[in-house]
């Protein structure tokens, strides 16, 4: 008989491969990027994996992105093809942490395979696992955080988990500042209990118990690496910019210039939840799910602490949104690791229906899971969502040949006026970006035609 950690181990695995199933259908299809952003990143791994620094970007991108796929292309060279490669891989290898957090969180097998199932195939995790920016991987890494910080044993292993998230992205942050919360409440608790056994509290080393030092610290500890990311990171600009929050200012500023601030406030407050609802319809429906849940006590115990977590994450973006701090483009991509906590919790609250007074069998919720999940991808594809990057304005297969053409012929240096940010694309697959003169942009909408391109 298959052991419980054997038994993981091939579930993950299983998920894998389903999810590389899942990517080679969403390129097959023809998705290629989200936005030019995409193309950015992967030149700024690049020009990381031919002259390392820590701030491989020197903006407002976190770094760890940039230190993964810029390690990997040290090893394997700089193309368009490793970056792919690398998004899938990790994209494909980090469903197994929601999953594994599951089960550590107490869900059944089949009620957490199932979870995993549906959160990984939804429209944007499918996209954002083959596309070359991070969310593909962080999500899923954030959202197993964010179920497992309730539970004591996994708690360091969450809060590793945020350390290396809030160094990708900043929607990992309040989650960082839920896990210090309860952290911080785990060990007053601690201390309160002991004292209530008729502890002696005297000053100095002694003011807490021998015998319970090693529980408060390791709480403390927790919080010290959640909070670790943040504080590291704010460190880093105040260091290297004179501003702890350079990068709030930085992106403020790009989002006023291109007009991206200049929406109602009506907008910006409900941009967020209108993404969840209209661009997330599977994750929406299972949140109705999980709030009926913590009707039971068991589904609230395991479900209370994630459920704040990505309340706080869709206040803390909506937040920076008005205060035009938030992410620039497609505001659902954000919101991918919340879509996560929210299956998981919805599946678990159908099936905890088994557990009540005349339920038989896991048939029963298995059927209501399979049947609001069926109901909601309808939705969805009634919707007919239009993966990102795929109008004619953001075609970059011209670019992209035009690189590849490039790198083909060994050419040793040019120069381009961009008409936007197309030429992105064209330094990505050529794979040199240092050999490049970038002018100014003209501001025209790009054209196959764009960048204009000069070799000696």
């Amino acid at each position: 008989m298959m052991t419980r950690r054997g038994e993981r181990t091939f579930d993950a695995l299983a998920l894998v491969l389903l999810k590389l199933v899942v990517a080679a259908c969403v390129l097959r299809a023809g998705f290629t990027h989200v936005s030019d952003d995409d193309y950015a990143r992967t030149v700024i791994s690049e020009q990381f994996a031919r002259a390392p620094r820590l701030d491989p970007s020197g903006t407002s991108w976190l770094p760890a992105p940039f230190w993964l796929e810029g390690g990997v292309m040290l090893v394997l060279g700089r193309s368009l093809g490793v970056a792919r490669a690398v998004a899938v891989a990790l994209g494909a290898a980090s469903v197994a942490a929601p999953y594994v957090a599951m089960r550590a969180a107490g869900m059944r097998r089949v009620a957490a395979l199932l979870a995993t199932a549906f959160a990984m195939t939804t429209p944007w995790n499918a996209w954002l696992g083959v596309a070359t920016v991070p969310e593909g991987w962080v999500s899923g890494l954030v959202a197993a955080a964010m179920i497992t910080m309730p539970v004591a044993a996994a708690r360091p292993w969450a809060a590793a988990g945020l350390l290396l998230g809030a160094l990708s992205r900043y929607e990992t942050w309040p989650v960082c500042g839920v896990m210090v919360v309860l952290c911080a409440g785990e060990a007053c608790r601690q201390v309160r209990r002991e004292a209530r056994q008729g502890a002696v509290w005297q000053a100095g080393r002694d003011a807490v118990p021998r015998d319970r030092r090693p529980v408060v610290h390791r709480q403390l500890a927790c919080a010290a690496v959640a909070l670790a990311g943040p504080a590291a990171w704010m460190l880093w600009n105040a260091h290297a910019h004179g501003s702890a929050l350079h990068f709030i200012a930085r992106v403020t500023s790009f989002r006023q210039s291109i007009g991206a601030a200049a929406v109602p406030v009506t907008d910006k407050l409900l941009g967020y939840p209108r993404a969840l609802v209209l661009e997330m319809p599977v994750a929406a429906a299972f949140a109705v799910a999980a709030g009926l849940g913590l009707l039971s006590r068991p589904t609230r115990e395991r479900w209370t602490w994630p459920l704040v977590a990505a309340g706080t994450t869709l206040g803390f973006l909506i937040w920076g949104d008005v205060h035009d701090g938030a992410p620039t483009h497609h505001a659902a991509r954000a919101l991918v690791a919340i879509g996560w906590v929210l299956v998981a919790a919805g599946v678990d609250a159908v099936f905890a229906l088994q557990a009540r007074p005349g339920a038989s069998g896991a048939r029963g919720p298995i059927g209501a899971v399979v049947a609001l999940a069926t109901v909601a991808g309808v939705a969805a594809v009634a919707g007919r969502p239009t993966p990102p990057g795929q109008t004619e304005p953001e075609d970059r297969a011209p670019q992209i040949a035009r690189g590849l053409s490039m790198r083909a012929r060994g050419v040793r240096s040019a120069t381009l006026v961009p008409c936007a940010f197309e030429h992105f694309a064209l330094l990505a697959a050529w794979g040199a970006p240092e050999r490049a003169t970038v002018l100014p942009r003209t501001g025209q909408p790009p054209t196959p035609r764009c960048p204009q391109v000069s070799e000696p």
